[in-house]
């Protein structure tokens, strides 16, 4: 089952969380939660604003092409060179790409 996040919403920070934990898990960036939220130190209980993006994160796996990530989410290779500012066609094992909802 996936989870369905509304666009924004409130978060209370749990003791374990951290900055780039919370950015992964909700689909946003640290700007996006520094700027939401004035602070870039979480403390636990605290509320947060989260705004998810309307991306997918892909991590890139051994033997993926531009060609192959593009063509599995129905997107050109120019899009998704574009949305993630790359400027060469040479990819690395666990980058992570980002693929924006059309």
């Amino acid at each position: 089952m996936k989870l369905v996040l509304p666009k924004e919403f409130l978060y209370r920070v749990k003791k374990e969380d951290n900055i780039n934990e919370l950015c992964i898990r909700f689909n946003t960036c640290k700007a996006n939660i520094i700027r939401n939220n004035n602070d870039i130190d979480l403390y636990q209980g605290e509320w947060i604003k989260i705004i998810v993006n309307e991306f997918t994160t892909h991590f890139v796996k051994p033997m993926e092409t531009l060609t192959k990530i593009a063509n599995y989410y129905n997107i050109s290779v120019e899009k998704l060179k574009l949305d993630n500012e790359l400027k060469e066609n040479r990819l690395y094992i666990g980058q992570l790409l980002k693929i924006y909802k059309t």
